[in-house]
């Protein structure tokens, strides 16, 4: 227990930032929509009113509804993400004690400095978001597949099958992360075939997938036709250039290297590359490692987002987990020769001032984003009765209480429409969307409205946003 107390005050002193900044953990349309729907599984619970479908797993807003009973939402979503991380802190520990178990003394120091304070994974806490409470899971799963290694129980190998659909259950990726270990731990349970333990694993994976096919059951299989599913190719290892629906997307880094930037980015694991040199130094050093098959899951889900026509940081965090467990290795070289030249408090001072300088540096954007929703929502609702034209930010209008008709400009085509709101607001920001989204719905209604019809500005809004009356009437000619 002596050990726990840390991370619980860790757990406290993210609470504590959440507060103090009033960082709502909501950005972008992806957490609106978690929200909303965990909303719509709340009120199932309470009324039973059919929630209707969304497009991810449904574990992490089931969970939130369930919080959100007794944590006001959605702060019960960035509450589960934060107890998330440290429950995956605590089980990377313990992985860490099973395959290094003369190193136990120096794990939980790494682990706050390098999982813990890694810019990306704190960040990917304090949203509503997937992400984290998915790692917990995979984390979780890989534990247990190392303790089914060492010792073949049928507590392990259940504790296994548990948290691995779980896993999947909130993040589809999940799979490609745990399909190496899932392979290993059922040809050793099927050399050690128990059928009550057979019937007890079937029940489990039953019960978490259930909620998925009541709710989809006219396509269960739907998000197997993702477009970057059906995108996927290995030519776009060697691209940095995307043309998709989701708009024209242009990065630094092929996708093969941004691939492994779990171990390459400053702002994810900054010492990572020192520590893979120095792994590689002394692996003839290194007696019963056993990590072949966290290298295999990996180098698996890299060659799998490389091939995805779309890069984003957060897709890497769920793999990373294992890269700091691998590399622990190289951490406990570069220790112990710090401890024997009396240098360690400097390397932890260091460390600390580089993680926090990321962070905040990570951290700003997605804070800047919050504080705008919420800026322009507030202003919004003084045309709260209105028909508005917008794109990207309608889901955060209607999370703050817009109860206009909002029509989300990449989803029509404005010219097509057959019954025309004559006294609508446009809600826009060309700055941000002009070249994301040249030629793709978003800008071909925006070309259109101002060519065909006139626009008077209303109101200038936080970072670029511009609100318009638009008048169907004074048709140009």
């Amino acid at each position: 227990m002596k050990e726990l107390k840390w991370y619980g005050l860790f757990f406290i002193t993210v609470l504590a930032f959440l507060w103090i900044t009033a960082f709502n953990g909501l950005y972008g349309q992806d957490s609106y929509e978690y929200l909303r729907y965990t909303k719509c599984l709340n009120e199932f619970f309470r009324s039973g009113a059919n929630p209707g479908d969304y497009f991810w797993p449904i574990i992490y807003p089931l969970t939130g509804s369930v919080f959100s009973f007794v944590i006001p939402l959605p702060f019960a979503l960035q509450f589960i993400s934060v107890l998330s991380l440290v429950l995956a802190a605590i089980y990377i520990e313990k992985i860490i004690f099973l395959i290094f178990p003369s190193e136990r003394i120096w794990a939980r120091l790494y682990v706050f400095l390098f999982f813990l304070l890694s810019p990306y994974m704190l960040r990917a806490s304090l949203v509503v978001m997937s992400d984290s409470l998915s790692i917990f899971f995979v984390v979780a799963a890989w534990y247990y597949f190392e303790k089914y290694k060492r010792s073949v129980t049928s507590k392990s190998f259940l504790l296994f099958v548990l948290f691995f659909a779980a896993a999947i259950a909130t993040r589809y990726a999940a799979f490609i992360v745990l399909l190496a270990p899932a392979i290993v731990i059922g040809i050793k349970f099927f050399k050690n075939f128990r059928f009550f333990s057979f019937l007890a694993a079937l029940c489990i994976v039953v019960a978490l997938f259930t909620p998925h096919f009541l709710i989809r059951s006219h396509n269960p299989l739907g998000f197997l036709y993702h477009e970057w599913v059906l995108s996927w190719s290995p030519l776009n290892f060697f691209r940095n250039k995307f043309n998709t629906i989701e708009g024209i997307s242009s990065y630094s880094f092929f996708n093969l290297l941004y691939a492994f930037f779990n171990l390459l980015h400053p702002a994810i694991y900054f010492a990572g590359i020192v520590f893979l040199i120095v792994c590689l130094k002394i692996r003839w050093q290194i007696k019963d490692m056993k990590i072949g098959a966290l290298v295999s899951s990996i180098i698996l889900y890299a060659l799998f987002l490389a091939g995805i026509p779309f890069q984003n940081m957060r897709f890497l965090l769920l793999s990373f987990p294992l890269v700091v467990v691998a590399l622990f290795p190289g951490y406990n070289v570069i220790h112990k020769y710090l401890l024997k030249k009396e240098w360690l408090k400097y390397g932890i001072v260091f460390v600390l001032i580089v993680q926090l300088g990321l962070f905040y540096k990570v951290f700003n954007s997605f804070y800047t984003d919050n504080k705008t929703e919420k800026q322009v929502a507030a202003e919004m609702l003084k045309y709260s009765n209105s028909t508005l034209y917008t794109f990207s930010i309608d889901m955060a209008l209607k999370s703050y209480g817009y109860k206009g008709n909002i029509i989300n400009m990449s989803q029509v085509k404005i010219d097509t429409l057959k019954n025309k709101d004559t006294n609508a607001l446009v809600l826009f920001n060309v700055k941000q969307f002009s070249e994301e989204y040249k030629n793709k719905n978003p800008m071909i209604n925006w070309e259109y409205l101002n060519k065909s019809y006139v626009l008077v500005k209303i109101d200038d809004m936080p970072e670029g946003w511009v609100l318009y009356k638009l008048h169907f009437d004074f048709q140009k000619k």
